[in-house]
Order: C-alpha cells, then structure tokens, then sequence
C-alpha cells in the first residue's frame, strides 16, 4: 500500500488543506506547532478510525465546529486506487470507501488493509523517538530481548503477553510449590486415593460385584437395543402384510404407453371431427341404400347393405395389402432359414454331442490353447526321452550285475581267503605257554632263566603272529575292483530312481491336465470335444454353432412376432365369414376373395349412381367431399397420436383417460408405499417373517427379563455392602475433587499452552529470518556509520556490533547516538524484509535526537536507498536534514502553519 493524497476537511489546525504524497522519499517539513503530527494523527485516524476522547488525550475537533474529517487516497496492489472518507458526525465515524466503481464500508476497509492494523501501524510502520528511548532504559538482557522483539514484530507485547501467561500459571500451580490450589488439590486427591485404596482392599468382593453390576447393564443396554431393532423389523413386515392389497393393486397396474398424452382440446377436438365423420358416414349408407333399392341388383341387396357398413373395415384391411404380403414374405423367409440353420446344426450336434439348451462355449482363447498344446508336446518328448533313459539304464544295470556276479564266481576262492583271514585272531596255546616258561623261568638259576625268557618270547611271538599277517598284493587290487563295480552299480541304481521319480512326475501333471480338460469341457459343455487338438483345430465349429443358435433366437423371436401380427389381421377378417366365404382359409386367399368381393360391390355402386338422378348424384358428391374434408382434418391428428384407424378413436380416447387415470393411482400408491417394499422383497415369506421376527422379539424380552433379575440381585447385594455408606461418601468425595483438580488443571494448561505458543512464534521468527536480519542490518549499520561499524552478531542472546577495527561491543558500551543507528538499523532491516508485502509507507517523526551532522545525513542516505523498495514518509522540523534531502536530490513538502 503506497499514500496518494490526503485532503483535510477539518482536523486539529488543519481545514481545508489538500497533501499529495510520492510513491517513494519524502519530507515534510515545517517549524514546532506546524502540525505534523496533526498529520501524521489524521492518517492514522482515516485508516482506523477517530480517537477517543480523554482527559489527557489531545482533541483533534475543530474549534469553530466545522467537518470533522476528511479523505483520503492510497494505491491497493489488487484493486488499484481506492478512496477512504470519514466524518465524525457522518455514519457514527465509520469509514465510506471507493474503488473500482464500488462503494464499501468499515468492514472492507478492514479487509483491504488486513493484515496491517492500528497496532501494527504504531509499532512496527512509524518510528519516533520515544520508541528508541523506552529501549534505553531497560536492563541488559531485557534490552537484548526487547530489540530482538521490535525488530521482528515491532513491539514487546508479545513478550509481555508471553511472562502474564507464564506468571499466571504459576499462580495455579508450581512444579515445587505448595500454595497454588492446584498443588493443594493434588495432594488431598493423592490423600484420598489412598484412603480408598485401603477401603476398596477391605471390600474386595464389593468391587467384583460394581464389575458385574456394569457388565449386566452394559448388556441390558444392548437387548434394549435388539429388542427395538426386532420391534422395528416386525413393525414393517406388519405394514408390508397390511398394504399387500396396495401393492398387488400396484403391480398389476399395467405400463403406461408411450403414446404421447392427448390434452383436453385434442380430446374434444378428435371426438367432434369423428361424430362428424361418422354423421356424413352413416348419411352416405343411407343415401346408397336409397339407390340400392331402386336399382336392379335386387339380388345382391343383402351383399351390398353388408358392403356398405363394412367399406370402412374393409377398405382399411385392403390398404394394408403390400404390409400383409410383406409379412407373409418374411415369414416364409425366416421359416425357411430356420430350417435350413437347424439342418446345419444337426451334423455339429451328431459330431460333438452338443445341444441348443447347453451351447458350447471357449474353454480358453487362442493364444492359451496353443500355450497349452506347446506344453502338451513339450510334455510328451520329455516322457519319450526319459522311458528311453530308462530302458537303456535298465539294461546297463542288467549287464553290471551279470559282470558282478561272473567276477565274484572268478574270485570265489579269493574271497573265501580273504574270509578266512578276516577270521583270523590270538593263537592261545602258544600265548599261554610262553607265559607259563616267562613265569616259571623266574625260579631257575642264571642260564636256565635266560634260556626260558628266550622260549617263552618265542611261543609269544608265535601266538600272536596271525594278527600282523597281511594279505598278498593281488587279493587287493581285485577288491578294489570288486568295489568300484559295486560303487558304479550304486550310481546306476540311483539314476535309474531318478528317472522313476521323474516319470512318475510326468505321469501326474498328465492326470492333472486330464482333468482340466474334464472340467474345462464339462463347464464349457464342449461334449465330445475333449482334446487339445479338437479346440485348436475345431474351433471355427464352436464359432458356427454359436452363430446359428444366435442366429435362430433373433429369427424365433421376429417370426413369433410377425405371427402374432398375421394373428391379429386375421383376427380381425373373422367379422367377414358370415358374409364371405373365408372361413377356414389362409390369410392371403382371404384378402384376394375380400379383394374380389370390393370390386363387385365397387361395381354395383357405379350402376347405381350412374343410374340415380341428378339430384342424389349431387347429394352424394357434396357428402362425399364433406367427409374428404373431415378426413383431411383427421389425417394429421391421427398420424400425432397413433391412431391407425378413425373408427379407433373411441377407443384410443378411452385408453388415453384409462392411462391417465392409471397414473394417478400409481403416483397415489407409490406414495403410499414409499419405503415399505424393495425390489428384494419376496411377498410369499412374508408371513413367514413375521412369525419368525415375533417369536425372536419373545426370545429377546424373556432374556432381557433374566438380566434384570440379575441386575435386581446385584443392586441388592450392592446395597448391603454399601449400608455403611463409607466407600460410596468416599467415591463422591473422589468425583468432586477430580473435578476442581480437572477444572484447575485446565486453566493451568491454558495459561502455559498460550506462553509456550508465544515463545515459540518468536523463536520460530527469530531462527527463520534471523541470518538474513543480520546482514541487512550489518549493510544499514556500515551505511549509517560510514563504515565504521562493520558487522553485528548474535552471541549468547547478546547483540554483538564489530567496529572497523574488530572490536567488539555490547549494546549498552556504545554511544547513544551509534546505539540508535544500531536500533534504527534494525527496524529498516526488519522493513526491508517485510518489503514484498508493503502494507504501509514508514513515516519517521524526528528519530534523530542524538544524531551530529554526519549521522543525520548518513540518515538521510539510508532513507533515500531504502525509498527504492518502499515508501518513505518523514516528518522534521530540522532545516539540516532538509538540506541533506537537497542534497541527494529528494523531494521536499514544505508544511506552512495555518
């Protein structure tokens, strides 16, 4: 939003003054008691609305009671300029405004500012001095904290806000505290639980029995509801009983036509042309007869009278003369291709064991059955290849055999040897009788001892000589051969079970193709064709037969059709037979011999009329063309109304009302019975349902009667329990206090949830935007300084300013002039990047108290850059910052007292 104009009707000093503003910097100067604050309180009070009245509040209220007011002019990023007026003594004060050709109130004013406010435009839009020095007189860390805070929300409400939420709830509860009432209420219910406890121990049985109490009615709760639901059931079976005659009234109400509804002018319409017709009819008849008895046909008097009766009748039947020869064509044709269709069925049916009343159908598509074949074949060479492997294997394991029992007959001798030796072991007696001479050598003296050791070795030596022997070199290269044939017979029996258990599994997936194909074909009663190769092979007989019985059904059901229709035109012959002779006849013999009989009455009323006089020649002319006109009338309104025939008219008038007044009762019962039936219900079982759902409804009442009983049964014993009143006095007691604890809790949890969500929107603000303040505030301050300052950072919640130097300071160390260069470096960093939302010039009132020279034109530089993004409205009295403004080539708005 960017100020236009204001125009000043009556406000403080100003009347009738009208300031236009530049979209970028500007200064509005003018001496102390000029009335720039005036100004600035005018926008103020345009956008939000008058000040209140107060003691110590200055009155704006023109002195000579003039307009209280004015307007004025900013330019919206959506709907471009719009128009602000307000007078005090005009609508209450509220704001009329203009854009876009549209005039709104206070409410769209609101909306076209939103989200700026008057607090937003204090805070945050406007910097005055005042605002710098309330900084000045805060702690260190209040300092640091309430900087942070004007700088990204313009404001320490929500810091003050946030320590009343905190402080508030600790006037509730404290995490150590035992004041607060809520410490004080935790204690006692802490107390009190305790005591129940102790009381609920005593009373253990007491607590099973309140269990049961609430599980019965809990149940009791629910057969209430099944009960109802029963009762609900059994109510519309009985409605649906009750209006049975309504809905058989309404189901045997036939369709209504298709025919469109003739109105009550058409009706009156069809019915006076028609008794006009059937007047000029009945006067031809009469004038005919007249003839008829004067002329000579004496004989055929009686044929005639009947012609004449019936021309009607019969002249319509012969006008559908090239319809009925059609039909009978059609007739004959499709009789004819049926016949030859079932002739050609017959052979597929003889076939395949197919039948109409079950067609066959594709058990699977093409691309699956030639699938299928390719594994049916894949199959069967794999089954081939493996009884060849086997009987070759079979073979081999023959010939090994044989050659191992020819080796073994060989070497028979060879293994009885090695038997033998295998039996080998200790020979005793010598081992017995060495030790027998080892022992007794002992006794004798020196030689003879020594000549006994040396026997009894010996006999030793003897005795357990079978045990080393070992056999020759031949016995174990013919073992080992024994022994390879045994390992290679092995490996060949092995085999030879591999491909047993291969085939066998062949076998069994061919079983169970077999019975898929059953199944395939019993599902798809394909009869006699049951093989792969019938259903790739012969799948065009499937796809003929098919056609043929579709081809069938269309022609049965068109030649019933035009049956019916031969039917009805034969139908309506029958009232000839007792004149003509067609009884008994074909339908087209009857048309020729009605055909013959016309031409000869056509015939006799030629002579007649030839023979009458001019008079009654005249008459039945003028009759004649008097029904051509009616029928001329008629011919349109038949053809609208589907009428085949004038003589029908009557009858079509009646079906028409009969249709109409059948509508009426249907939307009559249809109302009635809106919601009683569905297409799902079965009228038969009906009764049957209600039976059922009374018996169930009796079933449910006597078991909800046995859980009262039980619930009577347990109140009592609860009561017993509970005649002392202890425990009971002691719930109640539990139930209050919970509550004030619950209530209490509530506040306190409202009162930390609002700080906690307050310092967290100022920490996600500062963490969001905080690197990117920073910079712009370091380029503001080297601006400000003349690069005397270079950089500021963020340490330890400490506002840190680097000199040129690379010193570092606190806040609190600098000057009060550099101080508020930091400040105000701050606020304009905060501006620039709120800057793509522009919802309001920056108007500075003499912020530069502290400033020398230097600093005020470095001000001044930083106005006319930051100008570039958004507009810069300021207001001063010092002829030094206006010269700094001619200066830099900025616009100056001379403000002239009044």
């Amino acid at each position: 939003m960017k100020l236009i104009a204001i125009e000043i009707v009556g406000f403080g000093k100003w009347q009738q003054q009208k300031i236009e503003f530049l979209p970028n910097n500007q200064l509005l100067f003018g001496a102390n008691e000029a009335g720039k604050s005036t100004i600035y309180q005018f926008i103020q009070a345009m956008l939000f609305g008058f000040p209140p009245k107060g003691k110590r509040k200055k009155d704006y209220q023109p002195k000579n009671g003039g307009a209280y007011g004015g307007r004025l002019w900013f330019s919206h990023p959506v709907h471009g300029e719009v128009q602000v007026e307000r007078f005090k003594g005009q609508n209450k004060g509220q704001a009329k405004v203009y854009f876009n050709d549209r005039m709104g109130d206070e409410a769209v004013l609101k909306k076209l500012l939103h989200p700026l406010s008057k607090e937003l435009f204090q805070s945050v839009f406007s910097i005055q001095q005042e605002q710098l020095g309330q900084l000045d007189k805060l702690t260190e860390e209040e300092l640091q904290t309430s900087l942070l805070s004007l700088g990204l929300s313009g404001s320490q409400q929500l810091l003050v806000r946030r320590d009343e939420y905190f402080k508030m709830s600790q006037t509730v509860y404290k995490g150590k505290g035992s004041q607060p009432p809520l410490n004080q209420k935790l204690m006692q219910y802490q107390e009190l639980q305790q005591r129940i406890n102790d009381k609920e121990q005593q009373e253990r049985p007491f607590q099973e029995i309140v269990t049961s109490l609430a599980n019965t009615e809990q149940q009791i709760s629910e057969q209430y509801l099944l009960i109802q639901q029963i009762k609900d059931e059994l109510t519309l079976v009985e409605k649906q009983v009750m209006n049975l005659p309504l809905y058989e009234e309404l189901q045997s109400i036939d369709e209504l036509s298709e025919a469109p509804v003739i109105n009550l002018e058409d009706q009156e319409k069809l019915l006076s042309l028609y008794q006009q017709h059937r007047f000029l009819y009945e006067e031809l008849i009469r004038l005919n007869q007249n003839l008829a008895v004067q002329s000579d046909h004496g004989d055929q008097q009686e044929e005639y009278q009947f012609y004449l009766e019936e021309e009607e009748n019969i002249k319509r039947l012969l006008n559908q003369r090239y319809a009925i020869d059609k039909l009978l064509s059609e007739i004959q044709w499709m009789t004819q291709n049926l016949e030859q269709n079932q002739k050609e069925m017959q052979p597929l049916e003889r076939q395949w064991g197919w039948s109409k009343q079950n067609p066959p159908q594709f058990a699977l598509d093409e691309q699956e059955v030639n699938e299928l074949r390719e594994s049916i074949v894949e199959r069967t060479v794999k089954l081939q290849n493996t009884q060849t492997d086997l009987h070759l294997l079979e073979e081999e394991i023959a010939t090994r055999e044989e050659n191992l029992s020819t080796f073994e007959t060989v070497n028979k001798n060879m293994f009885q040897k090695g038997r033998q030796s295998k039996g080998k072991s200790v020979n005793l007696a010598f081992c017995l009788l060495g030790a027998a001479l080892l022992i007794l050598s002992f006794f004798f003296s020196a030689p003879l001892r020594y000549v006994g050791v040396g026997i009894s070795v010996v006999a030793i030596l003897i005795g357990v000589a079978p045990l080393f022997y070992q056999p020759t070199e031949a016995y174990k290269n013919e073992k080992r051969q024994w022994q390879e044939k045994l390992s290679q017979l092995d490996y060949l029996n092995d085999q030879l079970l591999k491909l047993k258990a291969d085939m066998k599994k062949i076998h069994e997936e061919e079983r169970e193709l077999a019975n898929f194909i059953a199944e395939k074909v019993e599902e798809n009663h394909l009869g006699r064709m049951d093989q792969v190769e019938f259903w790739l092979n012969h799948r065009s007989d499937i796809t003929r037969y098919l056609i043929l019985i579709n081809t069938n059904e269309e022609l049965e059901q068109q030649l019933l059709e035009d049956q019916k229709r031969m039917a009805e035109i034969a139908q309506e012959t029958e009232r000839f037979t007792a004149r003509l002779p067609i009884s008994g006849t074909p339908l087209a013999q009857r048309i020729q011999i009605i055909s013959r009989f016309v031409d000869q009455m056509e015939k006799i009323r030629f002579e007649q009329e030839y023979q009458a006089d001019a008079y009654t020649r005249q008459t039945i002319r003028e009759v004649k063309e008097k029904q051509q006109q009616i029928d001329e009338q008629l011919t349109p309104l038949l053809h609208r109304f589907q009428i085949d025939s004038i003589n029908r008219i009557p009858d079509k008038l009646k079906s028409y009302q009969n249709t109409t007044t059948n509508k009426k009762r249907k939307k009559e019962l249809q109302s009635m019975l809106a919601g009683l039936y569905t297409d799902t219900t079965v009228i038969k079982e009906l009764p049957v349902s209600r039976q059922n759902l009374a018996k169930k409804v009796k079933e449910a009442e006597e078991q909800l009667l046995q859980l009262q009983k039980i619930e009577q049964k347990l109140l009592y014993q609860r009561k017993q329990m509970l005649s002392d009143g202890t425990l009971d006095e002691l719930y109640q007691e539990q139930a209050a206090l919970k509550a004030e604890v619950e209530e209490l809790a509530l506040e306190w949890s409202g009162y930390q949830l609002a700080g906690q969500l307050l310092m967290d929107l100022l920490t996600e603000l500062s963490e969001k935007q905080l690197p990117n303040l920073l910079n712009k505030i370091a380029e503001y301050i080297q601006l400000l300084t003349e690069q005397a300052y270079q950089s500021i950072q963020l340490e330890a919640e400490q506002l840190i300013v680097i000199r040129q130097d690379h010193q570092r300071f606190l806040l609190h160390e600098l000057s009060t002039g550099t101080k508020d260069q930091v400040i105000m470096a701050v606020r304009f960093a905060f501006l620039y990047l709120q800057k793509h939302r522009s919802l309001c010039p920056i108007m500075i009132d003499d912020g530069w108290l502290h400033y020398d020279s230097q600093r005020k034109k470095q001000l001044a530089e930083l106005f006319a850059l930051f100008s570039e993004q958004q507009q810069v409205i300021c207001f001063s009295s010092d002829k030094e910052m206006v010269s700094y403004y001619q200066e830099l080539k900025q616009p100056i708005i001379e403000l002239k007292g009044v």
